[in-house]
């Protein structure tokens, strides 16, 4: 009798549980913390002969169960700090751990050793090569834009690996590379005399000196402590470089405090772990722009990655009258409304180029291999030809499906995007038939 009680208490247990999961799958009544990094929304699959004769169909219901199973954020978050707790593994496999429980993104490792540059250029001769060819062309976008009354200014930003090699992974401590892309274009920076400011090598020289970290842990983007510092360089550089009476940063408060900004702890975010890492007191300044009365308010584009993400969410932005954001050529944020919009989705950016009193280019290591995205050479066909021509040129290329589909085949043999490949496509045309003077 006491051992059917026992099985019966059991019974009720597992229903009870049971019946909690597939209720809160249905209702998700208890509100879960979301997972980061995974995508909030599913694309529905519609029932047809052909998706569940092929599969497909069957494949998005076992998605979708997973994906609403009851306090699903719960088990992955209880696995996960399993996983790193039992057998110290990170269940995320873009990021690493090194010394001191230091976090890295495997992005920034692997171009500290050396094997980004083997699988974009295969040779440290090529690379060189190619910097150098990129410096070239730069020389010739500040040469266009000075013609139209536009400067240009570029931004050499630090990676965590560049500040805390020593705190790296043992195995990446012990194969960084003895060449240095990075340090390489700064050198052909001041070889051709292109106006930047090098962030790489003066955060290098004040790391040991600073009253705190430059970097969190958890972070892979430059710390909230470091914003201020490189937003008011930039604007007093700028300051010099153009002749505009712009406006300086004027520290309010040092602000230290355990509440991190979103960029300070990411990395720990992508682990989604079940239980928050401690967070030691560190400064979240509070600062402003400094006599903004009367001051120019030039125009400004930024070229870059994102680690100019953090500069567009302070004041520094609001220097500028209009400011636009080309995020690696591919999403657009601005003072005109858009907001992480595809760049081949906006029409006007060649006015935008145009009407820019000054170009910013800011980027890190990993993003030189792909040198500002290929942006001098598109803003010297943005010279060359109105963007409307461009987009029209393009929608005709759409339009005929044997041009088209070579276009989706070239960009494939390339490794382009369609709609990259798309855009040099239509450009070439203009440019040629501007020379011969015939239309499509």
């Amino acid at each position: 009798m006491r051992k059917q009680r026992h099985f019966l208490i059991q019974f009720i247990c597992v229903l009870v549980v049971l019946t909690a999961i597939m209720t809160q799958g249905f209702t998700r009544v208890v509100k879960m913390n979301p997972l980061f990094g995974y995508p909030k929304e599913e694309k529905a699959q519609p029932l047809q002969f052909k998706t569940f004769y092929d599969g497909s169909y069957q494949d998005y219901l076992t998605e979708h169960a997973k994906r609403n199973t009851g306090f699903r954020e719960f088990w992955i978050r209880l696995y996960n700090q399993y996983l790193y707790n039992c057998f110290h593994k990170i269940s995320n496999n873009n990021i690493q751990e090194g010394e001191d429980k230091e976090l890295f993104l495997n992005m920034y490792l692997n171009e500290i050793t050396g094997q980004t540059l083997l699988n974009k250029f295969g040779s440290m001769e090529e690379a060189k090569s190619q910097a150098r060819l990129h410096a070239q062309e730069t020389v010739t976008l500040i040469d266009t834009l000075r013609q139209h009354g536009t400067y240009f200014l570029y931004v050499f930003a630090p990676t965590k690996t560049a500040l805390y090699p020593e705190k790296m992974p043992k195995y990446y401590r012990e194969h960084i590379a003895d060449f240095c892309l990075e340090e390489y274009y700064i050198e052909l920076f001041k070889e051709y005399h292109i106006p930047h400011i090098d962030l790489y090598h003066y955060f290098q020289s004040v790391r040991d000196t600073s009253a705190y970290p430059l970097y969190t842990k958890a972070a892979s983007h430059w710390s909230e402590y470091m914003i201020p510092m490189a937003a008011d360089t930039i604007l007093k550089t700028l300051r010099a470089l153009t002749g505009y009476d712009l406006p300086t940063i004027q520290l309010i408060d040092e602000n230290v405090t355990s509440d991190y900004s979103d960029y300070d702890w990411e990395l720990e975010k992508s682990m989604n772990l079940l239980f928050p890492w401690p967070k030691p007191a560190r400064p979240r300044p509070l600062y402003t722009l400094s006599d903004t009365v009367g001051k120019d308010r030039p125009n400004l584009l930024v070229i870059g990655d994102s680690y100019f993400d953090q500069l567009m969410f302070s004041c520094f932005k609001d220097a500028f009258k209009q400011w636009d954001f080309w995020q690696y050529l591919m999403n657009v944020y601005s003072s005109q409304g858009y907001w992480n919009v595809p760049f081949n989705n906006i029409k006007g950016t060649s006015k935008t180029l145009k009407n820019a009193d000054i170009v910013l280019g800011i980027n890190t290591a990993p993003m030189l291999y792909n040198f500002m995205s290929g942006f001098p050479v598109k803003a010297l066909d943005m010279y060359r030809l109105q963007d409307d021509e461009i987009q029209e040129m393009m929608e005709i290329i759409r339009n005929n499906p044997e041009w088209y589909q070579a276009v989706v085949d070239q960009a494939e043999a390339k490794k382009l995007s369609v709609e990259d490949n798309l855009r040099i496509n239509a450009i070439y045309f203009l440019e040629h038939r501007k020379k011969r003077n015939f239309a499509p």
